[in-house]
């Protein structure tokens, strides 16, 4: 893994067995790069972390952090299931694919709301999208 990771070996480790990753795509197997360690690492971080947004409606402050550090305690520490809204879940891959040694970057998107799976209307809200680069 990367050394310029914002997660220490210990943190990427219990991330690895809170999203219960195989042990043929983790560090000590030293796997390629590729395709299938990011498809393996992005269908275990969608099964393990849901995207919510409960704290946005039952939190006092009903602010969201962005730091990947308090990003880790609520999703991983803290545990409970818990997961994140986009911008949440999106920023804490990025930073877990980056730990991982793929080259990411994150960028801005919007979406349009769908009819019979035809876009229809004005574009809403703004959401994080984590690219990996070739």
């Amino acid at each position: 893994m990367k050394s310029s990771s914002v997660f220490s070996e210990l943190q990427l480790s219990v991330y690895l067995d809170y999203i219960q990753l195989p042990a043929r795509f983790r560090p000590a197997a030293n796997p390629p790069r590729d395709y299938a360690l990011l498809h393996a690492l992005h269908v275990h971080q969608l099964a393990a972390i849901p995207y919510e947004n409960l704290l946005l409606h039952y939190s006092q402050a009903r602010t969201v952090s962005l730091d990947p550090q308090q990003l880790y305690e609520k999703v991983i520490k803290w545990g409970r299931g818990r997961g994140g809204y986009c911008m949440e879940n999106c920023i804490f891959f990025h930073h877990i694919l980056r730990a991982f040694g793929f080259d990411v970057y994150a960028t801005g998107a919007r979406i349009r709301l769908r009819e019979g799976g035809v876009p229809w209307g004005d574009y809403v809200g703004w959401w994080v999208v984590t690219t990996v680069m070739k």
